[in-house]
This record gives structure tokens, C-alpha cells and sequence, in this order.
């Protein structure tokens, strides 16, 4: 009897660390395959955080970038008794001109495949300023464009109306030039101050030859640096990136330039369909006697 009831009991042992041991392997299976499914979802989740926070980081960069724009066009239109002095306004506005000149660089930046539609040119009724003895004319246009077409449409409104290369200079910018030239050279202030009168758009078809006859005046690299800080940082920067090329030289034969002053009033945007492309709207002030 004794023997009968140990053989059960190694029986029922026996059974029982069996279905111990299968259970346990059934469970290290399931932590094996939750371990695999966490790991796959790392894999995808973290490159898509990653993805997302670059894409909001671009975003955010755009539109600071349409800020700065309209803080821009704010500070023009604070400066607007100097702009007015040395800028001839039309009685009327060209708009055959104005519109060429527009329908131009949306072309060029379509070549580049930065804008892919862009809608009518319209304009509303005149405003009269009678204290600035002006008129200001609303311009609308619409593009379906990159974010690095947003940025060129930007830099193209805030060089409308400006003639020299001071005129895409700040105040600050300026001082910051001619302080160094009385640091290093003072006799160099004559050329500078040419360098500073000269027409924007020659300048920027042949940016090195008006910098390096400048730097002629000065025999240290430290004002050439500076030179070199100084435009890349301002909108000279824009100017030769935009005008250097085949599109400058198209507007000089086409007697495009300068384009009528104008200042951005808004812009407004919507994101498009495809990453990195938006619905941006423009409205300017065209600026006329």
C-alpha cells in the first residue's frame, strides 16, 4: 500500500513539473514576442518622433522667418520719409510692369521647383495717406510653395523699392562697417561710402569685384571678414543669391529694376498636402504719389 501511494505521488510530481515547465515556456514565449513587438515599435515610433519634431522645428523656422518679414516691412515703413526721399514714385503704378516683374520670379522659382501654382494678380482700390502725401495700392497674389520658395517669395518683397547696396543695410550694419573702417583706415571711409551708393542689382551680378575694390583699402583679412559677416547676415544676401544669376540679368534686359516700392502688409499660410509645401498668401502695399 505504502508503495502504491509513493509511485503516485512521483507520478503526480512528475505531471506536475511537467505542466510547470510548460507553462513557463509558454510564458517565456509571450515575453519573448511582447519583447519583439516593444522592439518593433521602437523602431518605428522613435525614427517618427524624431521625424515630427524636425518637421515642427521647420515649420517653426517659417514662420519666424514670415515674422521677421513682416517685422522687416514694419521698419520700412518706419524709415518711409528717408525711403520717400530717395525713391521716385510713380503718379500711377505700371501694373504691365509691376506684374512682369512678379511673373518673372514666379517662373524662375518654378524652374527651381519651388512653387507649383500661383494664382491671379489683383489689386484693390487706392488708399490715400494724406499726411505722407502718398497713395498705397493693396497687391494679392497666392502660391501652392516649399518652404524655401516661401522664404525667396519673402526676401523678393523686401527688396521691392530698395536701390543701393546701403538700402539692404540696417542702421546697425552700416555703423558696424564704418567703425571699423575708421578702426583700421580712415581715408578707407571714401570707399566704403561708394561701395554703399552702389546700385544693388550690379552689384549683385558681380559681387566680387565691388567687395574686393574695397578691400584694396584695407590691409588686414579682419574687415574683409567682417564684410563678409555683414552681407551674408543682411538682405545683401538675398540680393546676389536671387539677382546673380541668369534671373538678375533677365531683369536688367527686361528694365525691370528697380521694382516699385512696395511693403509686405500679411501673409498668410496653410500647410499643403505634401511635407515641406504650403498655401501662402501675400498681400503688399504698392507704394505711389
Amino acid at each position: 500500500m505504502n508503495t502504491k501511494t509513493s509511485k503516485l505521488r512521483h507520478v503526480s510530481t512528475g505531471v506536475g513539473l511537467l505542466i510547470g515547465s510548460t507553462m513557463f515556456a509558454f510564458a517565456l514565449l509571450l515575453l519573448l514576442e511582447h519583447i519583439m513587438v516593444l522592439k518593433e515599435v521602437k523602431m518605428v515610433s522613435v525614427p517618427l518622433v524624431a521625424k515630427l519634431a524636425e518637421l515642427e522645428r521647420r515649420e517653426d523656422a517659417l514662420r519666424e522667418q514670415v515674422e521677421l518679414s513682416q517685422i522687416q516691412a514694419a521698419t520700412k515703413v518706419g524709415s518711409l520719409g528717408e525711403k520717400l526721399d530717395i525713391n521716385i514714385l510713380p503718379k500711377e503704378t505700371d501694373f504691365d510692369r509691376l506684374i512682369a516683374a512678379w511673373d518673372l520670379y514666379s517662373d524662375w522659382l518654378r524652374n527651381q521647383g519651388l512653387v507649383s501654382e500661383m494664382s491671379d494678380i489683383t489689386f484693390g482700390d487706392p488708399v490715400i495717406l494724406e499726411e505722407e502725401g502718398v497713395t498705397v495700392r493693396p497687391m494679392r497674389v497666392s502660391y501652392s510653395a516649399h518652404e524655401d520658395g516661401i522664404k525667396k517669395l519673402l526676401i523678393f518683397t523686401q527688396l521691392a523699392g530698395l536701390l543701393t547696396v546701403s538700402d539692404a543695410l540696417t542702421d546697425e550694419e552700416i555703423q558696424i562697417l564704418f567703425e571699423s573702417t575708421e578702426k583700421e583706415n580712415p581715408v578707407g571711409i571714401v570707399a566704403l561710402e561708394q561701395f554703399l551708393s552702389s546700385d544693388l542689382l550690379r552689384y549683385s551680378r558681380d559681387v566680387r569685384s565691388y567687395e574686393e575694390q574695397l578691400k584694396r583699402s584695407f590691409n588686414s583679412t579682419e574687415f574683409a571678414n567682417l564684410l563678409e559677416s555683414v552681407s551674408e547676415g543682411s538682405l545683401l544676401g538675398g540680393a546676389y543669391r536671387i539677382f546673380g544669376g541668369e534671373f538678375g540679368k533677365t531683369m536688367s534686359d527686361g528694365n525691370l529694376w528697380p521694382i516699385q516700392f512696395m511693403t509686405l502688409r500679411e501673409v498668410s499660410m496653410e500647410e499643403g498636402g505634401v511635407e515641406g509645401w504650403y498655401r501662402v498668401g501675400l498681400e503688399m502695399l504698392v507704394w505711389e504719389r
